[in-house]
């Protein structure tokens, strides 16, 4: 039997909730439910979920506060963030802070769930570890290992940027991505050229791995013996 997908969902107003939980659970998910956004990390570490659903305003919280730290830990989790906010400067903001959607109060649950059966398409149940040739990188603490042994603990510039590029392994990844990705936006071209030094470095010891400029593109994680896809 497939495994339900899992949906951490928070919402504050009570009643609202119960009949979003409620449908979500018709539609066949596994529903954790909380309606405040402390604790969320713990939340999120304990139940291992598909994907979040977060209200934007819970109480006197707002959940923007929350995502740089959600997305450094947990860079593969999908985040969809509701509200009742129209104004583009707020929707920005949520997209700049690391949502993937940003969806319009009040809920429309044949819309939510198109959008988490999109998302969860891409995304598995976090895992911690992430392989890389002869390394493991722990995505809640950014330690990268080799063969088990402790090597480095990352800055976030240089772990989201190893992510980013392990994530397409054998494919290129633009500049224009990293920056939108790293640098919110900026073409921090020194910055970039330094963290890649970096990781080259760091990653010498397994001799299969490079990380090679591609010409007027952006930059490739290689691991030799492997194809690239079509």
């Amino acid at each position: 039997m497939e495994d339900k997908q899992k949906v951490i969902f928070i919402e504050d107003d009570l009643n609202l909730a119960q009949i979003i939980l409620m449908a979500l659970q018709s539609k066949g998910y596994e529903v954790c439910y909380a309606n405040t956004l402390s604790g969320i990390q713990d939340m999120i570490e304990k139940e291992s979920p598909n994907i979040l659903l977060l209200d934007l305003e819970v109480g006197n919280q707002n959940a923007l506060e929350y995502l740089p730290f959600i997305c450094a830990k947990h860079p593969s989790l999908p985040i969809l963030i509701a509200s009742s906010h129209n104004g583009g400067e707020e929707i920005t903001r949520c997209y700049e802070a690391g949502a993937d959607l940003y969806t319009k109060k009040p809920y429309d649950i044949q819309e939510i769930d198109c959008l988490i059966q999109r998302f969860c398409k891409k995304a598995s149940p976090i895992s911690n570890i992430l392989s890389i040739g002869d390394y493991q990188l722990e995505l809640s603490t950014h330690k990268l290992f080799y063969k088990q042994e402790p090597s480095k603990t990352l800055s976030p510039k240089d772990f989201k940027l190893l992510y980013l590029l392990s994530e397409q392994l054998n494919q290129p990844v633009s500049k224009e991505k990293l920056f939108h990705e790293i640098w919110n936006g900026q073409e921090a071209h020194d910055s970039l050229n330094n963290s890649i030094s970096r990781l080259r470095k760091l990653l010498e010891r397994d001799t299969t791995l490079s990380i090679d400029a591609v010409k007027g593109v952006g930059y490739i994680l290689s691991k030799k013996g492997q194809l690239l896809s079509s």
